[in-house]
C-alpha cells in the first residue's frame, strides 16, 4: 500500500467534507500539495495500461479510464490519452478538481465563465495560458469559478499521457436547481463583438473510452464497503 496515497486519500475526505467548510482554503492547499508529489506507483496503476503497446492494439479506444474510488463528496479517477489525442472542451459544473499528470506529458487548454451565470446552452469565457505537465509537474486547479472548463491532449513524441484527478462533488451529484450534475462538451466560437463563446454539442463521436478493471489497495476497499 502507498502510505502517500492514503494520505491523499484522507486529505480529500477532510477537504471536501462541508462540516469542514472554514478550513476549507487551507485543507485545500495541503490536498494541492500532496498531490503536487503524487507517482503512479502509489495508486498502483500497472506500468503497462500508460505504455505505447497498449494502444497499439486493433479498435482500442483512444481513451482509458480507470475509477479510482468514489464517495457522496469527491470521486478519484485515472485517465490515459493516445499520444497525439485531444479529450474534447468540457465541463466540471460548480466542482472543484485537482488533475495531476502521472505518466507521458500532457497540455491542459483552460478556460473561465466571465460571467457568473447558470447553466446554459453558451457561455462567454476568458482562455487562461495553458499549461504543459509530465510526471514531475505540480498538480493543475479548478474551482467553480477559475479554469473551469478544459480540452486535455497527449503531446505528441511523448507516449500517451496519463493523468490523475480528483473531483469533488462527483459528477451525477445534485446541483440545486438543474437535477443531477452532467459533463457536457463544447466547441469554441466567436461572439458577435469579438468575444470567445463555449457553444454546447453533444459527445464528440471520436470520444469514447475502454475501461480498465482497478483493484484498489485494502484501505480503499474497507471505505467502500
Amino acid at each position: 500500500m502507498s502510505v502517500h496515497f492514503a494520505k491523499i486519500v484522507q486529505q480529500a475526505r477532510l477537504t471536501f467534507d462541508q462540516r469542514n467548510v472554514i478550513q476549507f482554503a487551507s485543507n485545500f492547499s495541503c490536498l494541492q500539495r500532496l498531490m503536487d508529489e503524487l507517482k503512479l506507483e502509489d495508486i498502483q496503476v500497472s506500468p503497462e495500461v500508460v505504455s505505447k503497446r497498449s494502444f497499439n492494439v486493433p479498435e482500442k479506444a483512444p481513451c482509458t479510464f480507470i475509477h479510482i474510488y468514489e464517495c457522496p463528496v469527491f470521486s478519484m479517477s485515472v485517465f490515459i490519452l493516445a499520444e497525439n489525442y485531444t479529450m474534447p472542451l468540457h465541463d466540471h459544473p460548480l466542482m472543484h478538481g485537482i488533475l495531476k499528470c502521472i505518466s507521458g506529458c500532457v497540455r491542459v487548454q483552460s478556460f473561465s465563465s466571465i460571467k457568473d451565470e447558470p447553466p446554459s446552452g453558451s457561455v462567454a469565457v476568458q482562455m487562461s495560458q495553458p499549461k504543459q505537465l509530465d510526471a514531475s509537474s505540480p498538480a493543475a486547479i479548478l474551482t467553480p469559478k477559475e479554469n473551469n472548463f478544459h480540452e486535455i491532449t497527449a503531446i505528441p513524441g511523448g507516449g500517451p499521457g496519463a493523468f490523475f484527478d480528483i473531483l469533488s462533488p462527483p459528477y451525477d451529484s445534485p446541483l440545486p436547481a438543474f437535477g443531477k450534475r452532467k459533463c457536457s462538451f463544447y466547441r469554441k466560437t466567436q461572439g458577435l463583438a469579438g468575444d470567445l463563446i463555449l457553444e454546447r454539442i453533444p459527445t464528440p463521436l471520436h470520444y469514447y473510452c475502454d475501461n480498465v478493471l482497478y483493484d484498489p489497495p485494502q484501505f480503499l476497499k474497507d471505505n467502500q464497503a
